[in-house]
Parts: C-alpha cells; structure tokens; sequence
C-alpha cells in the first residue's frame, strides 16, 4: 500500500511563520518566482542542512534572477526540459510547478503539455529528450541525444540546461519520496491543462481541485519585483557559500580536505557559482558536525542509492567517502534507515506503511528522516550531472 514519510514529519514541521521570520526576504523571492511558498521549507528547515542546500542549489543551478531577465539560456526551452524530466520521474509534485513555472517563463499551453509526451518544436525536441534521458533510472543519454542538444545550443546554454535537469534530480527525489503536499495554488492553475495527458496529483493533494486560470506569463512589473528581494537573498547566498572555491582544480582539492573526495565531475562544468553551490551541498551533507546519522550510516545509504541506480561509478565515489569511516552500529535504527534508504532510492518512491512503521518504531526521528531523504537527493542530482558528462 502506498504511504508518505509526512506522518514522522508533521510534528516536527517549521512553521511558515517561523520560516518568515527567518528568511521572509528569501521566500519573497521565491514567491515571486513560482507564485507560492513551497510547502517542502516546512520539512527542510527540521534539518537545517536541508533547507540550506535546497536553496543554494536553486538560484545558483537555475541561474536566478539573471535567467528572469532573458539571460542565459532560453527560459521557457529550461522548464520544458525540467517538465520533462519530472514527468519521466513520475513525480507528480514537481510536474504541477514545472508546468506553472514554465508557463510563468512565457511558454504556451501546447509546448507545456507537448513537453510531457516528449514532444515540441526542435530545439525544445533537443533539450526535451535530454531530460527524458537523464530521468529515467538508470540515468542514460546516447551520443546522438548529447549532440543534438549542442547542436542547437551553445555551450554554455547547455551546461545551464543540463544543471536544471540535474537539480529537478534532487526535487524529484525528495518531493516525491516525502510525498510533500501539492499547494491548491498551483493544482488549481495547472490541473486543467495537464490532467487530460495522465497527470493527477496522487499522494500530493486530497479534497477537491480547486479551478483557476493558468498563471500568467512574467511581466516587466515581475522582473522588477525581483529586485526587490534579491539584495537580501544574494547576501544569504554570500553567507552561506562563502570561502568555497569556484573553479577547478581549487574546488576538487577544497571537497578532498572537506569530505576525502575531489568530485571530478565538477571539472567538467565552467559555470562557476553552479560549481560553487554544488561544493557547498556536498560540503554540507558531509558535515560530521551537523549529521543526525553519522556519515558512516550515511556512506551505506549512499551505496544503496547508488545499486538501485545502477551506478558503478557514484559507487566507486562513495566507497571513496567511506574508506575513512568506521562501519555503522547495527542496531533497529540503522536497519530502519536502511530500509528508507532503499525504498526512497527507487524512482518513483517505493515508500510504504511498513516502511514508515519501522521508522517509527526504531525512534528514527525526523531530522534523522529529512537528513537521509536529502542526501538521497543530492546523489540523484550528481547522478543526473555525472550521466551527461559521462564523470
């Protein structure tokens, strides 16, 4: 039977007042972006960690707010290839806001629900299929995938479409394996357009759909007000990057005396507050001094990612990690993190009551949770990115 992870979660659950309090600037910005506050800060901020790295790798892998302005590679040609990254993952959650984000970015209705079917107009076709490929589990993109793509665009316009096929990985992941609920904002704005291709919100939302217009494309009055949350939000950014290398090799030897581990795949990327964020994530999950599990625990999880994936050479990357770790205690805790570990790898999550019953019963709590689901994540989005850059 088909569970969420949000009965261990609920409780422990940050307000939106709390989280306003905290970083009302920020999630200004991001209602600005995508219309709505996202309900997932409730279930990051139990473990800090979490909240912080879902909102390093935001702006820094989509290009915020420079991509609102036009700059960089095309808007609406990025969120049809995260809608269909999404839908190949079969996270509903995530489907709902890439349409509305894309919509929102200036994309028609038609190339919306084309992107779903894998369909549109070449060079969308070309970013398209490459979401499709890079989703799919295990992550595979052919040769004539990756040209097409680079035939159509320039270099750096691949690499930014390739980042935001990378960071839906991690969105994927943990909305899907949290089962975070679908805010009635956007299935009321996107359920009439996209229902009708097979989409239904599933475990995301219950009751009734409510009905309302699609959202509207940005306007010079939108990408004015960015700015206004923007100073705020770059000075968090600031804070939470700052000291990180942003190029290679720098980068490679900075994660090495951080984590035990250089991440070659960031040698093949050249946007460089993209490299910087992605040192960060990796830096922050493998923080001894704020993991709730223990990275030894955490190294198992990684391992269990990666054979579900099948990923020989994350693998071979957090057998990298873990040689300097000592093995985990084998007690109820462990076992039950490792069965979350497992059924969250899979794509679509494959979490259910059993599932969460031993959670609950071997007092995994949900920092604990958050803290596994997020990692999860962050290993999903290197798969994504190393698959393309064969790393």
């Amino acid at each position: 039977m088909n569970a969420t992870l949000l009965p261990l979660l609920q409780t422990d659950a940050v307000s939106m007042e709390t989280l306003h309090r905290r970083y009302g600037r920020l999630l200004g910005l991001v209602r600005t972006v995508i219309g709505v506050v996202p309900n997932c800060s409730s279930y990051l901020e139990i473990w800090p960690v979490g909240f912080r790295t879902f909102n390093v790798m935001v702006p820094n892998l989509l290009n915020l707010p420079i991509f609102l302005w036009g700059l960089g590679a095309p808007r609406q040609i990025v969120g049809l290839a995260m809608s269909s990254a999404s839908r190949t993952a079969q996270c509903a959650y995530c489907t709902a806001h890439n349409c509305s984000f894309t919509l929102r970015r200036g994309a028609s209705p038609a190339s919306v629900v084309g992107a779903l079917d894998g369909a549109g107009e070449p060079r969308a076709h070309a970013a398209i299929a490459v979401g499709r490929a890079l989703a799919s589990v295990p992550a595979a993109i052919t040769d004539d995938e990756r040209a097409d793509l680079e035939k159509h665009f320039p270099k750096a316009h691949v690499e930014w479409i390739v980042l935001a096929i990378a960071m839906m990985g991690f969105l994927n992941k943990f909305m899907d394996a949290v089962g975070v609920e679908l805010e009635a904002a956007i299935v009321g704005e996107v359920n009439a357009l996209i229902a009708p291709s097979g989409w239904h919100p599933g475990k995301h939302f219950a009751g009734a759909i409510p009905d309302a217009p699609p959202p509207r494309a940005d306007s010079f009055g939108t990408k004015l007000g960015v700015l206004r949350f923007a100073p705020a939000a770059i000075s968090l950014d600031r804070k939470w990057t700052v000291g990180v290398p942003s190029r290679w090799p720098e980068v490679g030897g900075f994660l090495r005396g951080a984590t035990g581990h250089d991440f070659p795949v960031l040698s093949r990327l050249t946007h460089r507050r993209a490299i910087r964020a992605i040192a960060v994530m990796l830096r922050d999950n493998l923080d001894p001094g704020t993991s709730v599990i223990g990275l030894p625990l955490k190294g198992r999880v990684g391992r269990i990612y990666a054979e579900v994936v099948g990923d020989a050479g994350l693998a071979a990357e957090i057998e990298q990690l873990s040689k300097r770790l000592p093995v985990p205690v084998e007690d109820a805790r462990t076992e039950a993190a490792l069965r979350l570990a497992r059924a969250a790898s899979s794509s679509p999550a494959q979490i259910d009551t059993d599932v969460v019953e031993a959670c609950r019963a071997s007092r995994l709590d949900a920092a604990a949770t958050v803290e596994i689901v997020v990692w999860l994540s962050v290993l999903q989005m290197l798969h994504r990115l190393s698959a393309y850059y064969r790393a």
